[in-house]
């Protein structure tokens, strides 16, 4: 509890964001790692509601995707619900989705993208379609979903009497912005285990993961998530309404 208050402080202060590499690799190597979860959960409970914008790349059927999916996620978390857009530039430009608990669980509203793509259909979060485009479903997306994986993952280990704390800490410079990357080499893959090794980026100056990066057992990588900016915000209903007159279903 003592080491979750520091870091908070350390973070929120901007004094973690202003340390040199070599203490910036002390702090994370002295956390102990139920002290980074704690306080990652308590970070992310205080975004019950924000927008994101993001790419992905997945390794689907075998075949790495070339063109990474471009995306704008308006979430909710309690209870899910989502809008998402893929925006052009990227894969399935122009297709939308909302996704809402509350009405139907086990289904998402949307419509692919193109000129020919605006018919709206109902669709299982885990069907034929969803699964063409993406390995996880739309409940997957959001950082609850990443802090949720590495919580898992650290039952899983410490059940095996394993340690949970991350392999290694490195000082890294991505899209020009300083960043520290977490990587864990796990026993084995999916299913036990998220997969093989997962790596996260961190920019010192946020509290959400910039970059998320996995790899199989044969050291695949199996997807490759950028966020690039998220902004709390609180939604009102149009926001998850199909109805909206910003969206296009």
């Amino acid at each position: 509890s003592q080491q979750t208050a520091l870091f908070a402080k350390q973070t929120a202060s901007g004094e973690l964001a202003s340390m040199s590499d070599a203490q910036v690799l002390a702090v994370f190597d002295a956390l102990q790692p139920e002290a980074l979860l704690t306080w990652a959960r308590q970070e992310i409970n205080r975004y019950p509601e924000y927008e994101y914008w993001m790419t992905r790349q997945e390794r689907l059927n075998g075949q790495w995707q070339d063109k990474p999916a471009r995306m704008m996620i308006r979430y909710r978390h309690l209870p899910r619900q989502l809008y998402a857009k893929w925006l052009p530039n990227g894969a399935q430009a122009g297709q939308e989705i909302i996704y809402d608990e509350t009405r139907r669980k086990e289904e998402m509203y949307g419509h692919l993208g193109g000129l020919m793509g605006f018919t709206s259909i109902w669709t299982s979060i885990d069907g034929t379609l969803a699964r063409s485009q993406s390995n996880h479903t739309v409940r997957d997306l959001g950082f609850q979903f990443v802090l949720s994986m590495l919580e898992r993952d650290a039952k899983t280990l410490r059940a095996a009497g394993l340690s949970e704390k991350y392999s290694r800490t490195e000082i890294v410079q991505e899209q020009g912005v300083r960043m520290v990357a977490l990587t864990w080499e796990l026993p084995e893959g999916a299913p036990k285990y998220y997969a093989k090794k997962v790596q996260l980026m961190f920019d010192l100056k946020h509290p959400w993961p910039r970059m998320e990066t996995a790899w199989d057992a044969d050291g695949n990588m199996v997807e490759k998530i950028v966020f690039e900016k998220a902004v709390k915000k609180t939604f009102d209903a149009s926001a998850f309404d199909p109805g909206n007159g910003e969206y296009k279903f």
